[in-house]
């Protein structure tokens, strides 16, 4: 769908999304509390698609468990098609989760081998319709038929398939049921490059027929470019540069958005953006640091950066999280 098209109203709207963890520390030592996730807002309209990017450990992982329902937000509010799914109750939180599927990084592992693909994609309408095994059976070869394979493949198990097979067969699960959000959780980082384009090409082209939503988790910034219209980029559990696709990868302000884009390999020199050098690694989750948490490896950190955290506010056409930004 394009973004002319594309319905401006919020099919997702989420609002100070947080996520801590107790966590034992030993048996002579108190339990502590990870920040896994702390404070991350943004809306999601249909036919369009949010990335969400950054390092390892930065927080994407937890966030696509809350915006599938697995698991609660211990602050914040999460509205799926209008509702609060953070204060629903059980039979509307079972609607809800419905409507926002997931497609996972391994497809060799998201699929039961014991499973035909048939049996693999009649589940969701069994467990959720009253169609009769002759309408599921229709579907089933439908939706194959849709991602691009054949109606011979739905009697075959996952270990007969490539691994681009399979994930059109993940994809094919998570469409099922018509979603209005599918979380896309690094979905092309464990297949061949060459296949990573088919697959990010099938995404688009379910989109545009079908209006979905998508959450795109990665931390390939190639991919990003392709497929996102907004992007979120995470730092530490919390967003530090948020807005649209051309704003924060074509002109970066946040100095962690510049250090993540100057590390894409690109051919073409005038096209290779500032590298801005980064020191160490992430900080330690049961010891978070003071201030600004990017402080310790950033550049242009100064002394109000140790003890300030900065907001995100409105800069250039996007949100950043940055004293120093203008």
């Amino acid at each position: 769908m394009s973004e002319a098209t594309a319905n401006t109203t919020p099919v997702l709207n989420a609002v100070g999304l947080t996520r801590h963890y107790r966590v034992g520390q030993g048996l002579f030592r108190s339990s502590a509390t990870v920040k896994a996730l702390n404070g991350v807002s943004f809306s999601l309209a249909a036919g369009r698609t949010l990335a969400v990017v950054g390092e390892s450990g930065c927080g994407k992982s937890t966030l696509a468990r809350l915006l599938t329902l697995i698991e609660p937000p211990t602050a914040g509010h999460l509205h799926i098609d209008g509702v609060d799914a953070a204060s629903a109750d059980k039979a509307t939180t079972a609607r809800l989760r419905r409507r926002v599927q997931m497609v996972f990084q391994n497809p060799f592992a998201s699929l039961n081998p014991r499973k035909s693909i048939a049996a693999a994609l009649a589940e969701p309408l069994v467990i959720n319709t009253p169609l009769s095994a002759a309408e599921r059976q229709e579907r089933v070869l439908a939706m194959l038929h849709r991602v691009g394979l054949r109606p011979e493949h739905a009697q075959r198990y996952p270990h007969m398939f490539s691994g681009g097979q399979r994930q059109r067969v993940a994809i094919a699960r998570a469409m099922m049921l018509g979603p209005g959000i599918v979380v896309a959780d690094e979905p092309t980082s464990a297949l061949d490059v060459s296949i990573q384009a088919q697959i990010l090409n099938l995404f688009m082209d379910l989109q545009d027929s079908s209006g979905t939503a998508y959450v795109f988790i990665s931390h390939n910034l190639s991919v990003v470019q392709h497929v996102a219209h907004d992007v979120v980029v995470m730092y530490f559990g919390a967003a530090v540069e948020q807005g649209p696709k051309a704003a924060v990868l074509n002109t970066p302000l946040h100095p962690y958005t510049q250090a993540l884009l100057g590390a894409v390999p690109v051919l073409n020199a005038a096209q290779r953006k500032p590298h801005v050098p980064l020191v160490g690694e992430l900080p330690s989750p049961l010891a978070p640091p003071s201030g600004c948490a990017f402080h310790t490896r950033c550049p242009l950190a100064q002394s109000r950066c140790r003890v300030e955290a900065p907001l995100l506010r409105d800069v250039g056409g996007r949100q950043v999280a940055c004293h120093w930004v203008t």
